[in-house]
């Protein structure tokens, strides 16, 4: 009898058996073996469960091998749960924590005692990577210690799909690679698609592309080109040269060919855009600077697009009466309206609006405010960063901190959406203070925050009990962070004063305001990690040589222009995917405001990079989470 279990190469949750777990699997399907279970009773549901596996009925296929395995004992019993758990991953139409928390069960019915120890250790992998948990998928492997003769390239394999989970583009690659050494020539070749789609989706979603100095030039190739076509994505008009600089450099690299037209394609999506689209700004009164910038960010990429498939672009100054501008351009014909910008003008266009075109305003409404149909929202919005920043302090194992923001509605909007985000994710605000945005002496608000008011009560308390004591206040002693949003003067004069008062050890984390392109206005604020978006802190040539230029146009206001620039430019973008009420999916769009998503409210979502301030007041990319300093 010849037993065969089926691969999905491309799934990333599936459990990839290794050659103990088919050994399990030819036991279970009634092949002769030591601790065979009655194959006349038991051959039914093992019988049933791979049929409906091969039909795709996963839910009743993990149903029945979980039937199997009750009946079995030993190695048996732990290749049928290993089953088991590899089609609860796989069963479509239930929630995520639903199926992991059914391939958990299956997997923690093993007795981690059997011999089926890479399978159940490649089984606990995967169903952490579907649980969202990579460090545990990698922890399951290491326990394994070397892979077996045979195992090498699923363990291999999983391993990577971790490391690219966690960010760590480098060592994903570097282990793919290492496993092409177990592989068939023609497994080769899936094995770099496979390669390439992982680092091509790590790179979308902001994973660090960096190596060290000394990569071979495989891995440094496969590097350089998912940032390539990641950069080429953000901006391609710089596509062709960059693609073919890295021809030049890597001219025997196994992603020349049929990969290198997919880069290609990667980095120049078809937009989809109607026959004409109208770009509603505010272009005189007090907002005209803004809305200026906004037009020129979306006319330089608009004029990126080739003539021939370009739409009709109308511009309208919606500066009066945006509901009027609105009327009038979707009577001119618009398919697409983009703007208009100032939140109570985009307030006025949904009561207008009644879902015929698709519209992109330019400010976030307050939740709850009724929305047309096809109405989409795109904002630099602080709350987003504020909450990458709590994301971003989870995922690094700090839970408990301090805030200090400014006062009035700016930093009460940021410090709640900071604080929701924390709180959600387990994590704990011991204390927050706001303070005046003129003010030059924080130590009043660092004192409350940091705890050193207790610390001064003990002291009064025993110094009153034995007399004078000689006396060095301490802060809290569980404190893990400063979330700080403010300018990087007061960033400065924050960091200065947390050292004076011994709490300069703590890490500092902050949004955009914090850093000023200028170097020389960043002095003191090393050490302090702030998010921001790429056209500010990202060096590749796609995004540099456009930021100089801005910079070169109007060097007295690039900061505020360029980040208004780059929202114009993104908003072109947007059209192109928006159109035809469609919406990005998993993958992000990488844009110059960040790796763009849409939520099922409309709002334009911004995946940002993290950079931290250097000694000499330049960003830096931070590490992945963990092991940032």
């Amino acid at each position: 009898m010849q037993c065969q279990t089926q691969r999905e190469p491309r799934a990333w949750s599936s459990i990839l058996l290794t050659a103990a777990a088919t050994a399990c699997l030819v036991v279970l399907a009634g092949c002769p073996g030591p601790d065979a279970i009655r194959p006349a009773a038991d051959s039914a549901p093992l019988q049933r469960a791979e049929h409906l596996a091969r039909a795709g009925d996963h839910r009743g296929s993990a149903h029945a091998y979980e039937e199997a395995a009750s009946s079995a004992d030993g190695e048996p019993r732990a290749g049928a749960l290993v089953r088991a758990a590899r089609e609860w991953l796989l069963v479509p139409s239930v929630p995520d924590a639903s199926r992991v928390e059914a391939a958990l069960a299956a997997v923690a019915g093993i007795d981690p005692q059997s011999q089926t120890g890479v399978a159940r250790a490649l089984a606990s992998a995967d169903v952490a990577l579907a649980a969202g948990q990579a460090d545990r998928a990698l922890a399951s492997l290491h326990a394994l210690g070397e892979a077996p003769p045979g195992a090498e390239a699923e363990v291999q394999l999983v391993r990577a799909k971790a490391q690219f989970a966690l960010g760590r583009a480098f060592d994903g690659v570097r282990a793919l690679i290492a496993r092409e050494r177990f592989l068939t020539p023609a497994e080769v070749t899936d094995n770099r698609r496979t390669l390439w789609e992982l680092l091509r989706a790590a790179a979308a979603r902001g994973a660090n592309l960096g190596y060290p100095r000394g990569t071979d030039a495989m891995s440094a190739g496969w590097l350089e080109a998912a940032r390539v076509a990641t950069q080429g994505r953000r901006n391609p008009s710089a596509q062709r040269s960059q693609l073919a600089d890295w021809t030049n450099r890597y001219p025997s690299h196994p992603a020349n060919g049929a990969l290198l037209a997919a880069m290609q394609s990667d980095a120049t999506p078809a937009a989809q855009v109607p026959v004409q689209v109208a770009l509603l700004l505010p272009l005189s009164g007090r907002f005209s600077d803004a809305g200026e910038a906004l037009r020129d960010g979306f006319l330089a990429a608009y004029f990126q697009q080739d003539a021939a498939t370009r739409p009709r672009l109308k511009i309208y100054d919606a500066a009066e009466d945006a509901s009027v501008a609105y009327r009038r351009a979707v009577a001119d014909g618009a398919g697409f309206v983009v703007g208009p910008l100032g939140k109570e003008n985009v307030q006025a266009v949904t009561r207008v609006a009644d879902g015929t075109v698709p519209t992109l305003a330019l400010n976030f409404i307050p939740d709850g405010d009724p929305l047309p149909a096809r109405f989409y929202q795109f904002a630099l919005a602080p709350e987003d960063e504020a909450r990458q920043v709590a994301d971003r302090l989870l995922a690094s194992g700090r839970r408990v901190g301090v805030a200090l923001v400014p006062a009035g509605e700016w930093g009460t909007r940021v410090l709640a959406a900071f604080q929701t985000a924390l709180l959600a994710g387990g994590g704990t605000l011991a204390a927050s203070r706001n303070f005046a945005t003129g003010t030059t002496d924080y130590s009043e608000p660092l004192v409350d925050i940091l705890g050193f008011d207790e610390s001064q009560r003990r002291y009064r308390a025993i110094s009153t009990a034995v007399g004078p004591l000689q006396f060095i206040p301490r802060r809290r002693d569980d404190l893990q962070f400063v979330f700080l949003a403010g300018q990087s003067v007061q960033g400065r004069l924050v960091r200065s004063q947390l050292k004076f008062h011994y709490a300069g050890d703590l890490p500092v984390f902050s949004i955009s305001d914090i850093y000023d392109p200028n170097p020389i206005a960043n002095q003191d604020l090393e050490g302090v990690a702030f998010t921001d978006i790429p056209w500010m802190i990202d060096e590749d040539r796609a995004v540099a040589d456009l930021r100089n230029s801005v910079q070169q146009l109007w060097p007295a206001n690039a900061r505020r222009r360029g980040r208004l620039f780059a929202m114009g430019f993104d908003a072109w973008k947007l059209v192109g995917v928006l159109s035809g009420n469609r919406a990005p999916g998993a993958e992000p769009v990488p844009g110059m405001t960040g790796r763009l998503t849409v939520d099922a409210a409309g709002r334009v979502r911004r995946g940002l990079d993290w950079a931290i301030v250097g000694a000499d007041g330049q960003a830096r990319p931070l590490p992945p989470p963990g092991s940032e300093p």
